[in-house]
């Protein structure tokens, strides 16, 4: 800031609106500007900034913390060895929340001012997506080099192995803790882990990363004529650059080759890229034909409006409120709190082998979180990184608690039929995109359940060794059995509607407590649905944040068999009427696929016994 001078002020009020600018074009509600106003109370900047912050909802934190006359000082002024308080922190009204503290050191000589310290909890701010486009993001792993991959597991290592057990947790690494200033600590170490990659992924990525050639069919068709028109002018320049004779005439002709080539590389492109793909084609290498597809980049662009909305964040809002679903039982009505969550000693640990187990065998190629990190971030974070994630999981299982920034979930709208509507936003599907860590703890999770899972045989879905084709199999057994003894068969086929989507929480947590999974893993499931973020990406805007009040993760591993026990006992349920269909002592009344289901009598009364029994069952677990 300028001088505090009459001639300054108007530059003072300039300065102060380009802050009020830029503030009001990134649309950010927690905002701290911090620096030396050169603003000392009851001189004319000082008043100019109050008048402004004033008409902007802005509060001067250090001031409203400290007192006016509380004698604080940042500056002593060696003319008059006079104490001046020219340093401050402005906020939003919405960062005012987050300020815990205001100080001055004044024990601290490494300037002629003091340094004003604030102390923030940002815990307490409302969590917000910042998307930047991916086309130069470093972090995401894309195509890397062998050497950029060594670089990156050199760096991980370095970086991960100092990172060990929390002292704090010492006491508390076997039983329940529900000290909630534990929490901060697994914060912390969640975002070092994520800081840890990310880091090592970027500065591996700009060490050894080479401008990518552009023209398409260079290296076939024009880089040897390159090579040759380089040789040609060094040649030509070692002899002192001669206008005319042998030399000359090389380097010329050299330089006309390779021009030629470049120019018909240039207005050929597109028929280049199909001769490759055809030759890869015959040749019946087809992972790179299809890499090479892919890279074509000829996917459709967006529409311009959707419902008659054009802007991006509206549209993303149109989005949010379309896929949220409402139970029809309601929200619900348990919260995971310290009075709730398990006592005594916990039955689960969590071992670095298992995760070591489960990041092998995870696919590779798959669409990252809001953080950047895929599966290939894990692969190849070197020897430390399964002993770290395993010392988070078990943290997380002692305090039933789940870092905020690895629940976070980005949803993007898929569009279902290409040659409909594409301006209708019921043409378009949720696809969501978890965080990687949460996707292996969600396979640590998923271990744990399938040890107490217990499904009836009725069910096909999501089952080893079980699919569609053992579902048909059954159908046709049984419609066989009774039509070859000229006995007729009368089938119901049901479909649930957004059945995934209807799951009622307090239902399912009764299921799986009954189930017999252990305390530790049936809270944190409460803690992970209870507090999953999500927020609909559109056209690199983000829609407002969203909780789910019912309904299993969409896309989570462990979803389908959370689904399979909540209608698990709809399943018993129909077997157990012992009205239907048999085959020998076996009651086929009923077989269904996850949420598709055919029901099976000899008789249209018995069919109509089966149908009440799932309206009621449906009726009481909020499906459709």
């Amino acid at each position: 800031m300028p001088y505090d001078t009459a001639k300054n002020l108007s530059d003072f009020t300039d300065c102060l609106g380009a802050l009020s600018a830029i503030v009001e074009e990134n649309e950010v509600e927690s905002v701290f500007l911090l620096g030396d106003f050169n603003a000392h109370p009851g001189e004319s900047f000082f008043n100019e900034l109050t008048d402004f912050s004033a008409e902007q909802n802005w509060i001067c934190s250090d001031i409203k913390k400290l007192g006016l006359n509380s004698g604080t000082y940042t500056y002593i002024s060696e003319a008059h060895g006079s104490g001046r308080w020219l340093d401050h922190c402005v906020v939003t009204e919405a960062a005012w929340k987050l300020i815990i503290d205001s100080k001055v050191l004044y024990d601290t000589y490494w300037s002629d001012h003091f340094p004003l310290i604030t102390t923030c909890n940002f815990n307490l701010s409302k969590s917000k997506f910042m998307y930047k486009s991916d086309k130069y993001n470093s972090v995401k792993w894309g195509a890397r080099s062998d050497d950029q991959i060594r670089r990156y597991q050199e760096l991980c290592n370095q970086r991960l192995k100092l990172l060990d057990f929390p002292e704090l947790f010492a006491k508390c690494c076997f039983d329940f803790c529900h000290d909630f200033s534990h929490r901060n600590t697994i914060d912390k170490f969640y975002n070092e882990i994520v800081s840890t990659l990310s880091s090592a992924a970027s500065e591996a990525y700009s060490i050894t990363r080479r401008r990518k050639n552009t023209v398409t069919g260079w290296n076939k068709h024009v880089k040897d004529a390159h090579m040759e028109a380089r040789s040609k002018f060094s040649m030509w320049t070692l002899f002192g650059r001669p206008k005319h004779g042998t030399l000359y005439d090389a380097m010329v002709t050299s330089r006309k080759i390779f021009k030629g080539r470049l120019k018909w590389c240039q207005n050929n492109q597109e028929q280049i890229r199909m001769d490759a793909l055809a030759t890869l084609h015959a040749r019946g290498d087809f992972g790179r034909f299809w890499k090479s597809t892919n890279n074509m980049n000829v996917r459709p662009g967006l529409p311009v409006s959707v419902d008659g909305v054009n802007d991006a964040k509206a549209i993303a809002d149109i989005f949010k409120d379309h896929f949220t679903v409402k139970s029809p039982l309601g929200p619900s009505s348990r919260v995971l709190d310290s009075g709730t969550s398990g006592q005594g000693h916990l039955t689960t640990h969590i071992k670095a082998k298992t995760i070591d187990s489960i990041i092998k065998s995870m696919s590779k190629g798959k669409s990252p979180g809001h953080d950047g990190l895929s599966i290939e971030h894990l692969r190849h974070a070197g020897v430390h990184l399964p002993r770290v994630l395993a010392l988070l999981f078990n943290m997380c299982l002692v305090h039933s608690y789940l870092p905020a920034e690895l629940m976070k979930t980005i949803v993007v709208p898929i569009i279902k039929n290409k040659t409909g509507d594409i301006s209708d936003r019921s043409n378009y599907r949720p696809i969501s995109l978890a965080t990687v860590i949460a996707k292996v703890l969600d396979r640590v999770l998923n271990s744990q359940l399938e040890d107490v899972l217990s499904l009836h045989d009725g069910q096909h879905g999501f089952k080893r060794g079980l699919s569609t084709e053992s579902a048909i199999l059954s159908l046709k057994h049984t419609v066989k059995y009774y039509t070859d003894r000229h006995t007729p068969v009368y089938a119901c086929f049901l479909d649930l509607s957004k059945a995934f989507d209807l799951v009622s929480y307090d239902l399912l947590w009764d299921k799986l407590e009954r189930a017999g999974l252990s305390r530790d893993v049936l809270d944190i499931f409460k803690c992970w649905y209870g507090g999953q973020v999500n927020s609909v990406r559109w056209a690199d805007e983000f829609s407002e944040p969203y909780r789910m009040e019912c309904g299993v993760r969409q896309g989570g591993l462990i979803s389908p068999n959370l689904f399979s026990l909540y209608v698990n006992e709809l399943i018993e349920g129909l077997s157990s009427t012992r009205i239907g269909c048999h085959i020998g002592n076996v009651c086929v009344n009923n077989i269904s696929y996850a949420d598709d289901m055919v029901l099976l009598a000899p008789s249209v009364s018995a069919l109509r016994k089966l149908l009440k029994v799932c309206e009621s069952y449906a009726g009481s677990h909020g499906l459709l």
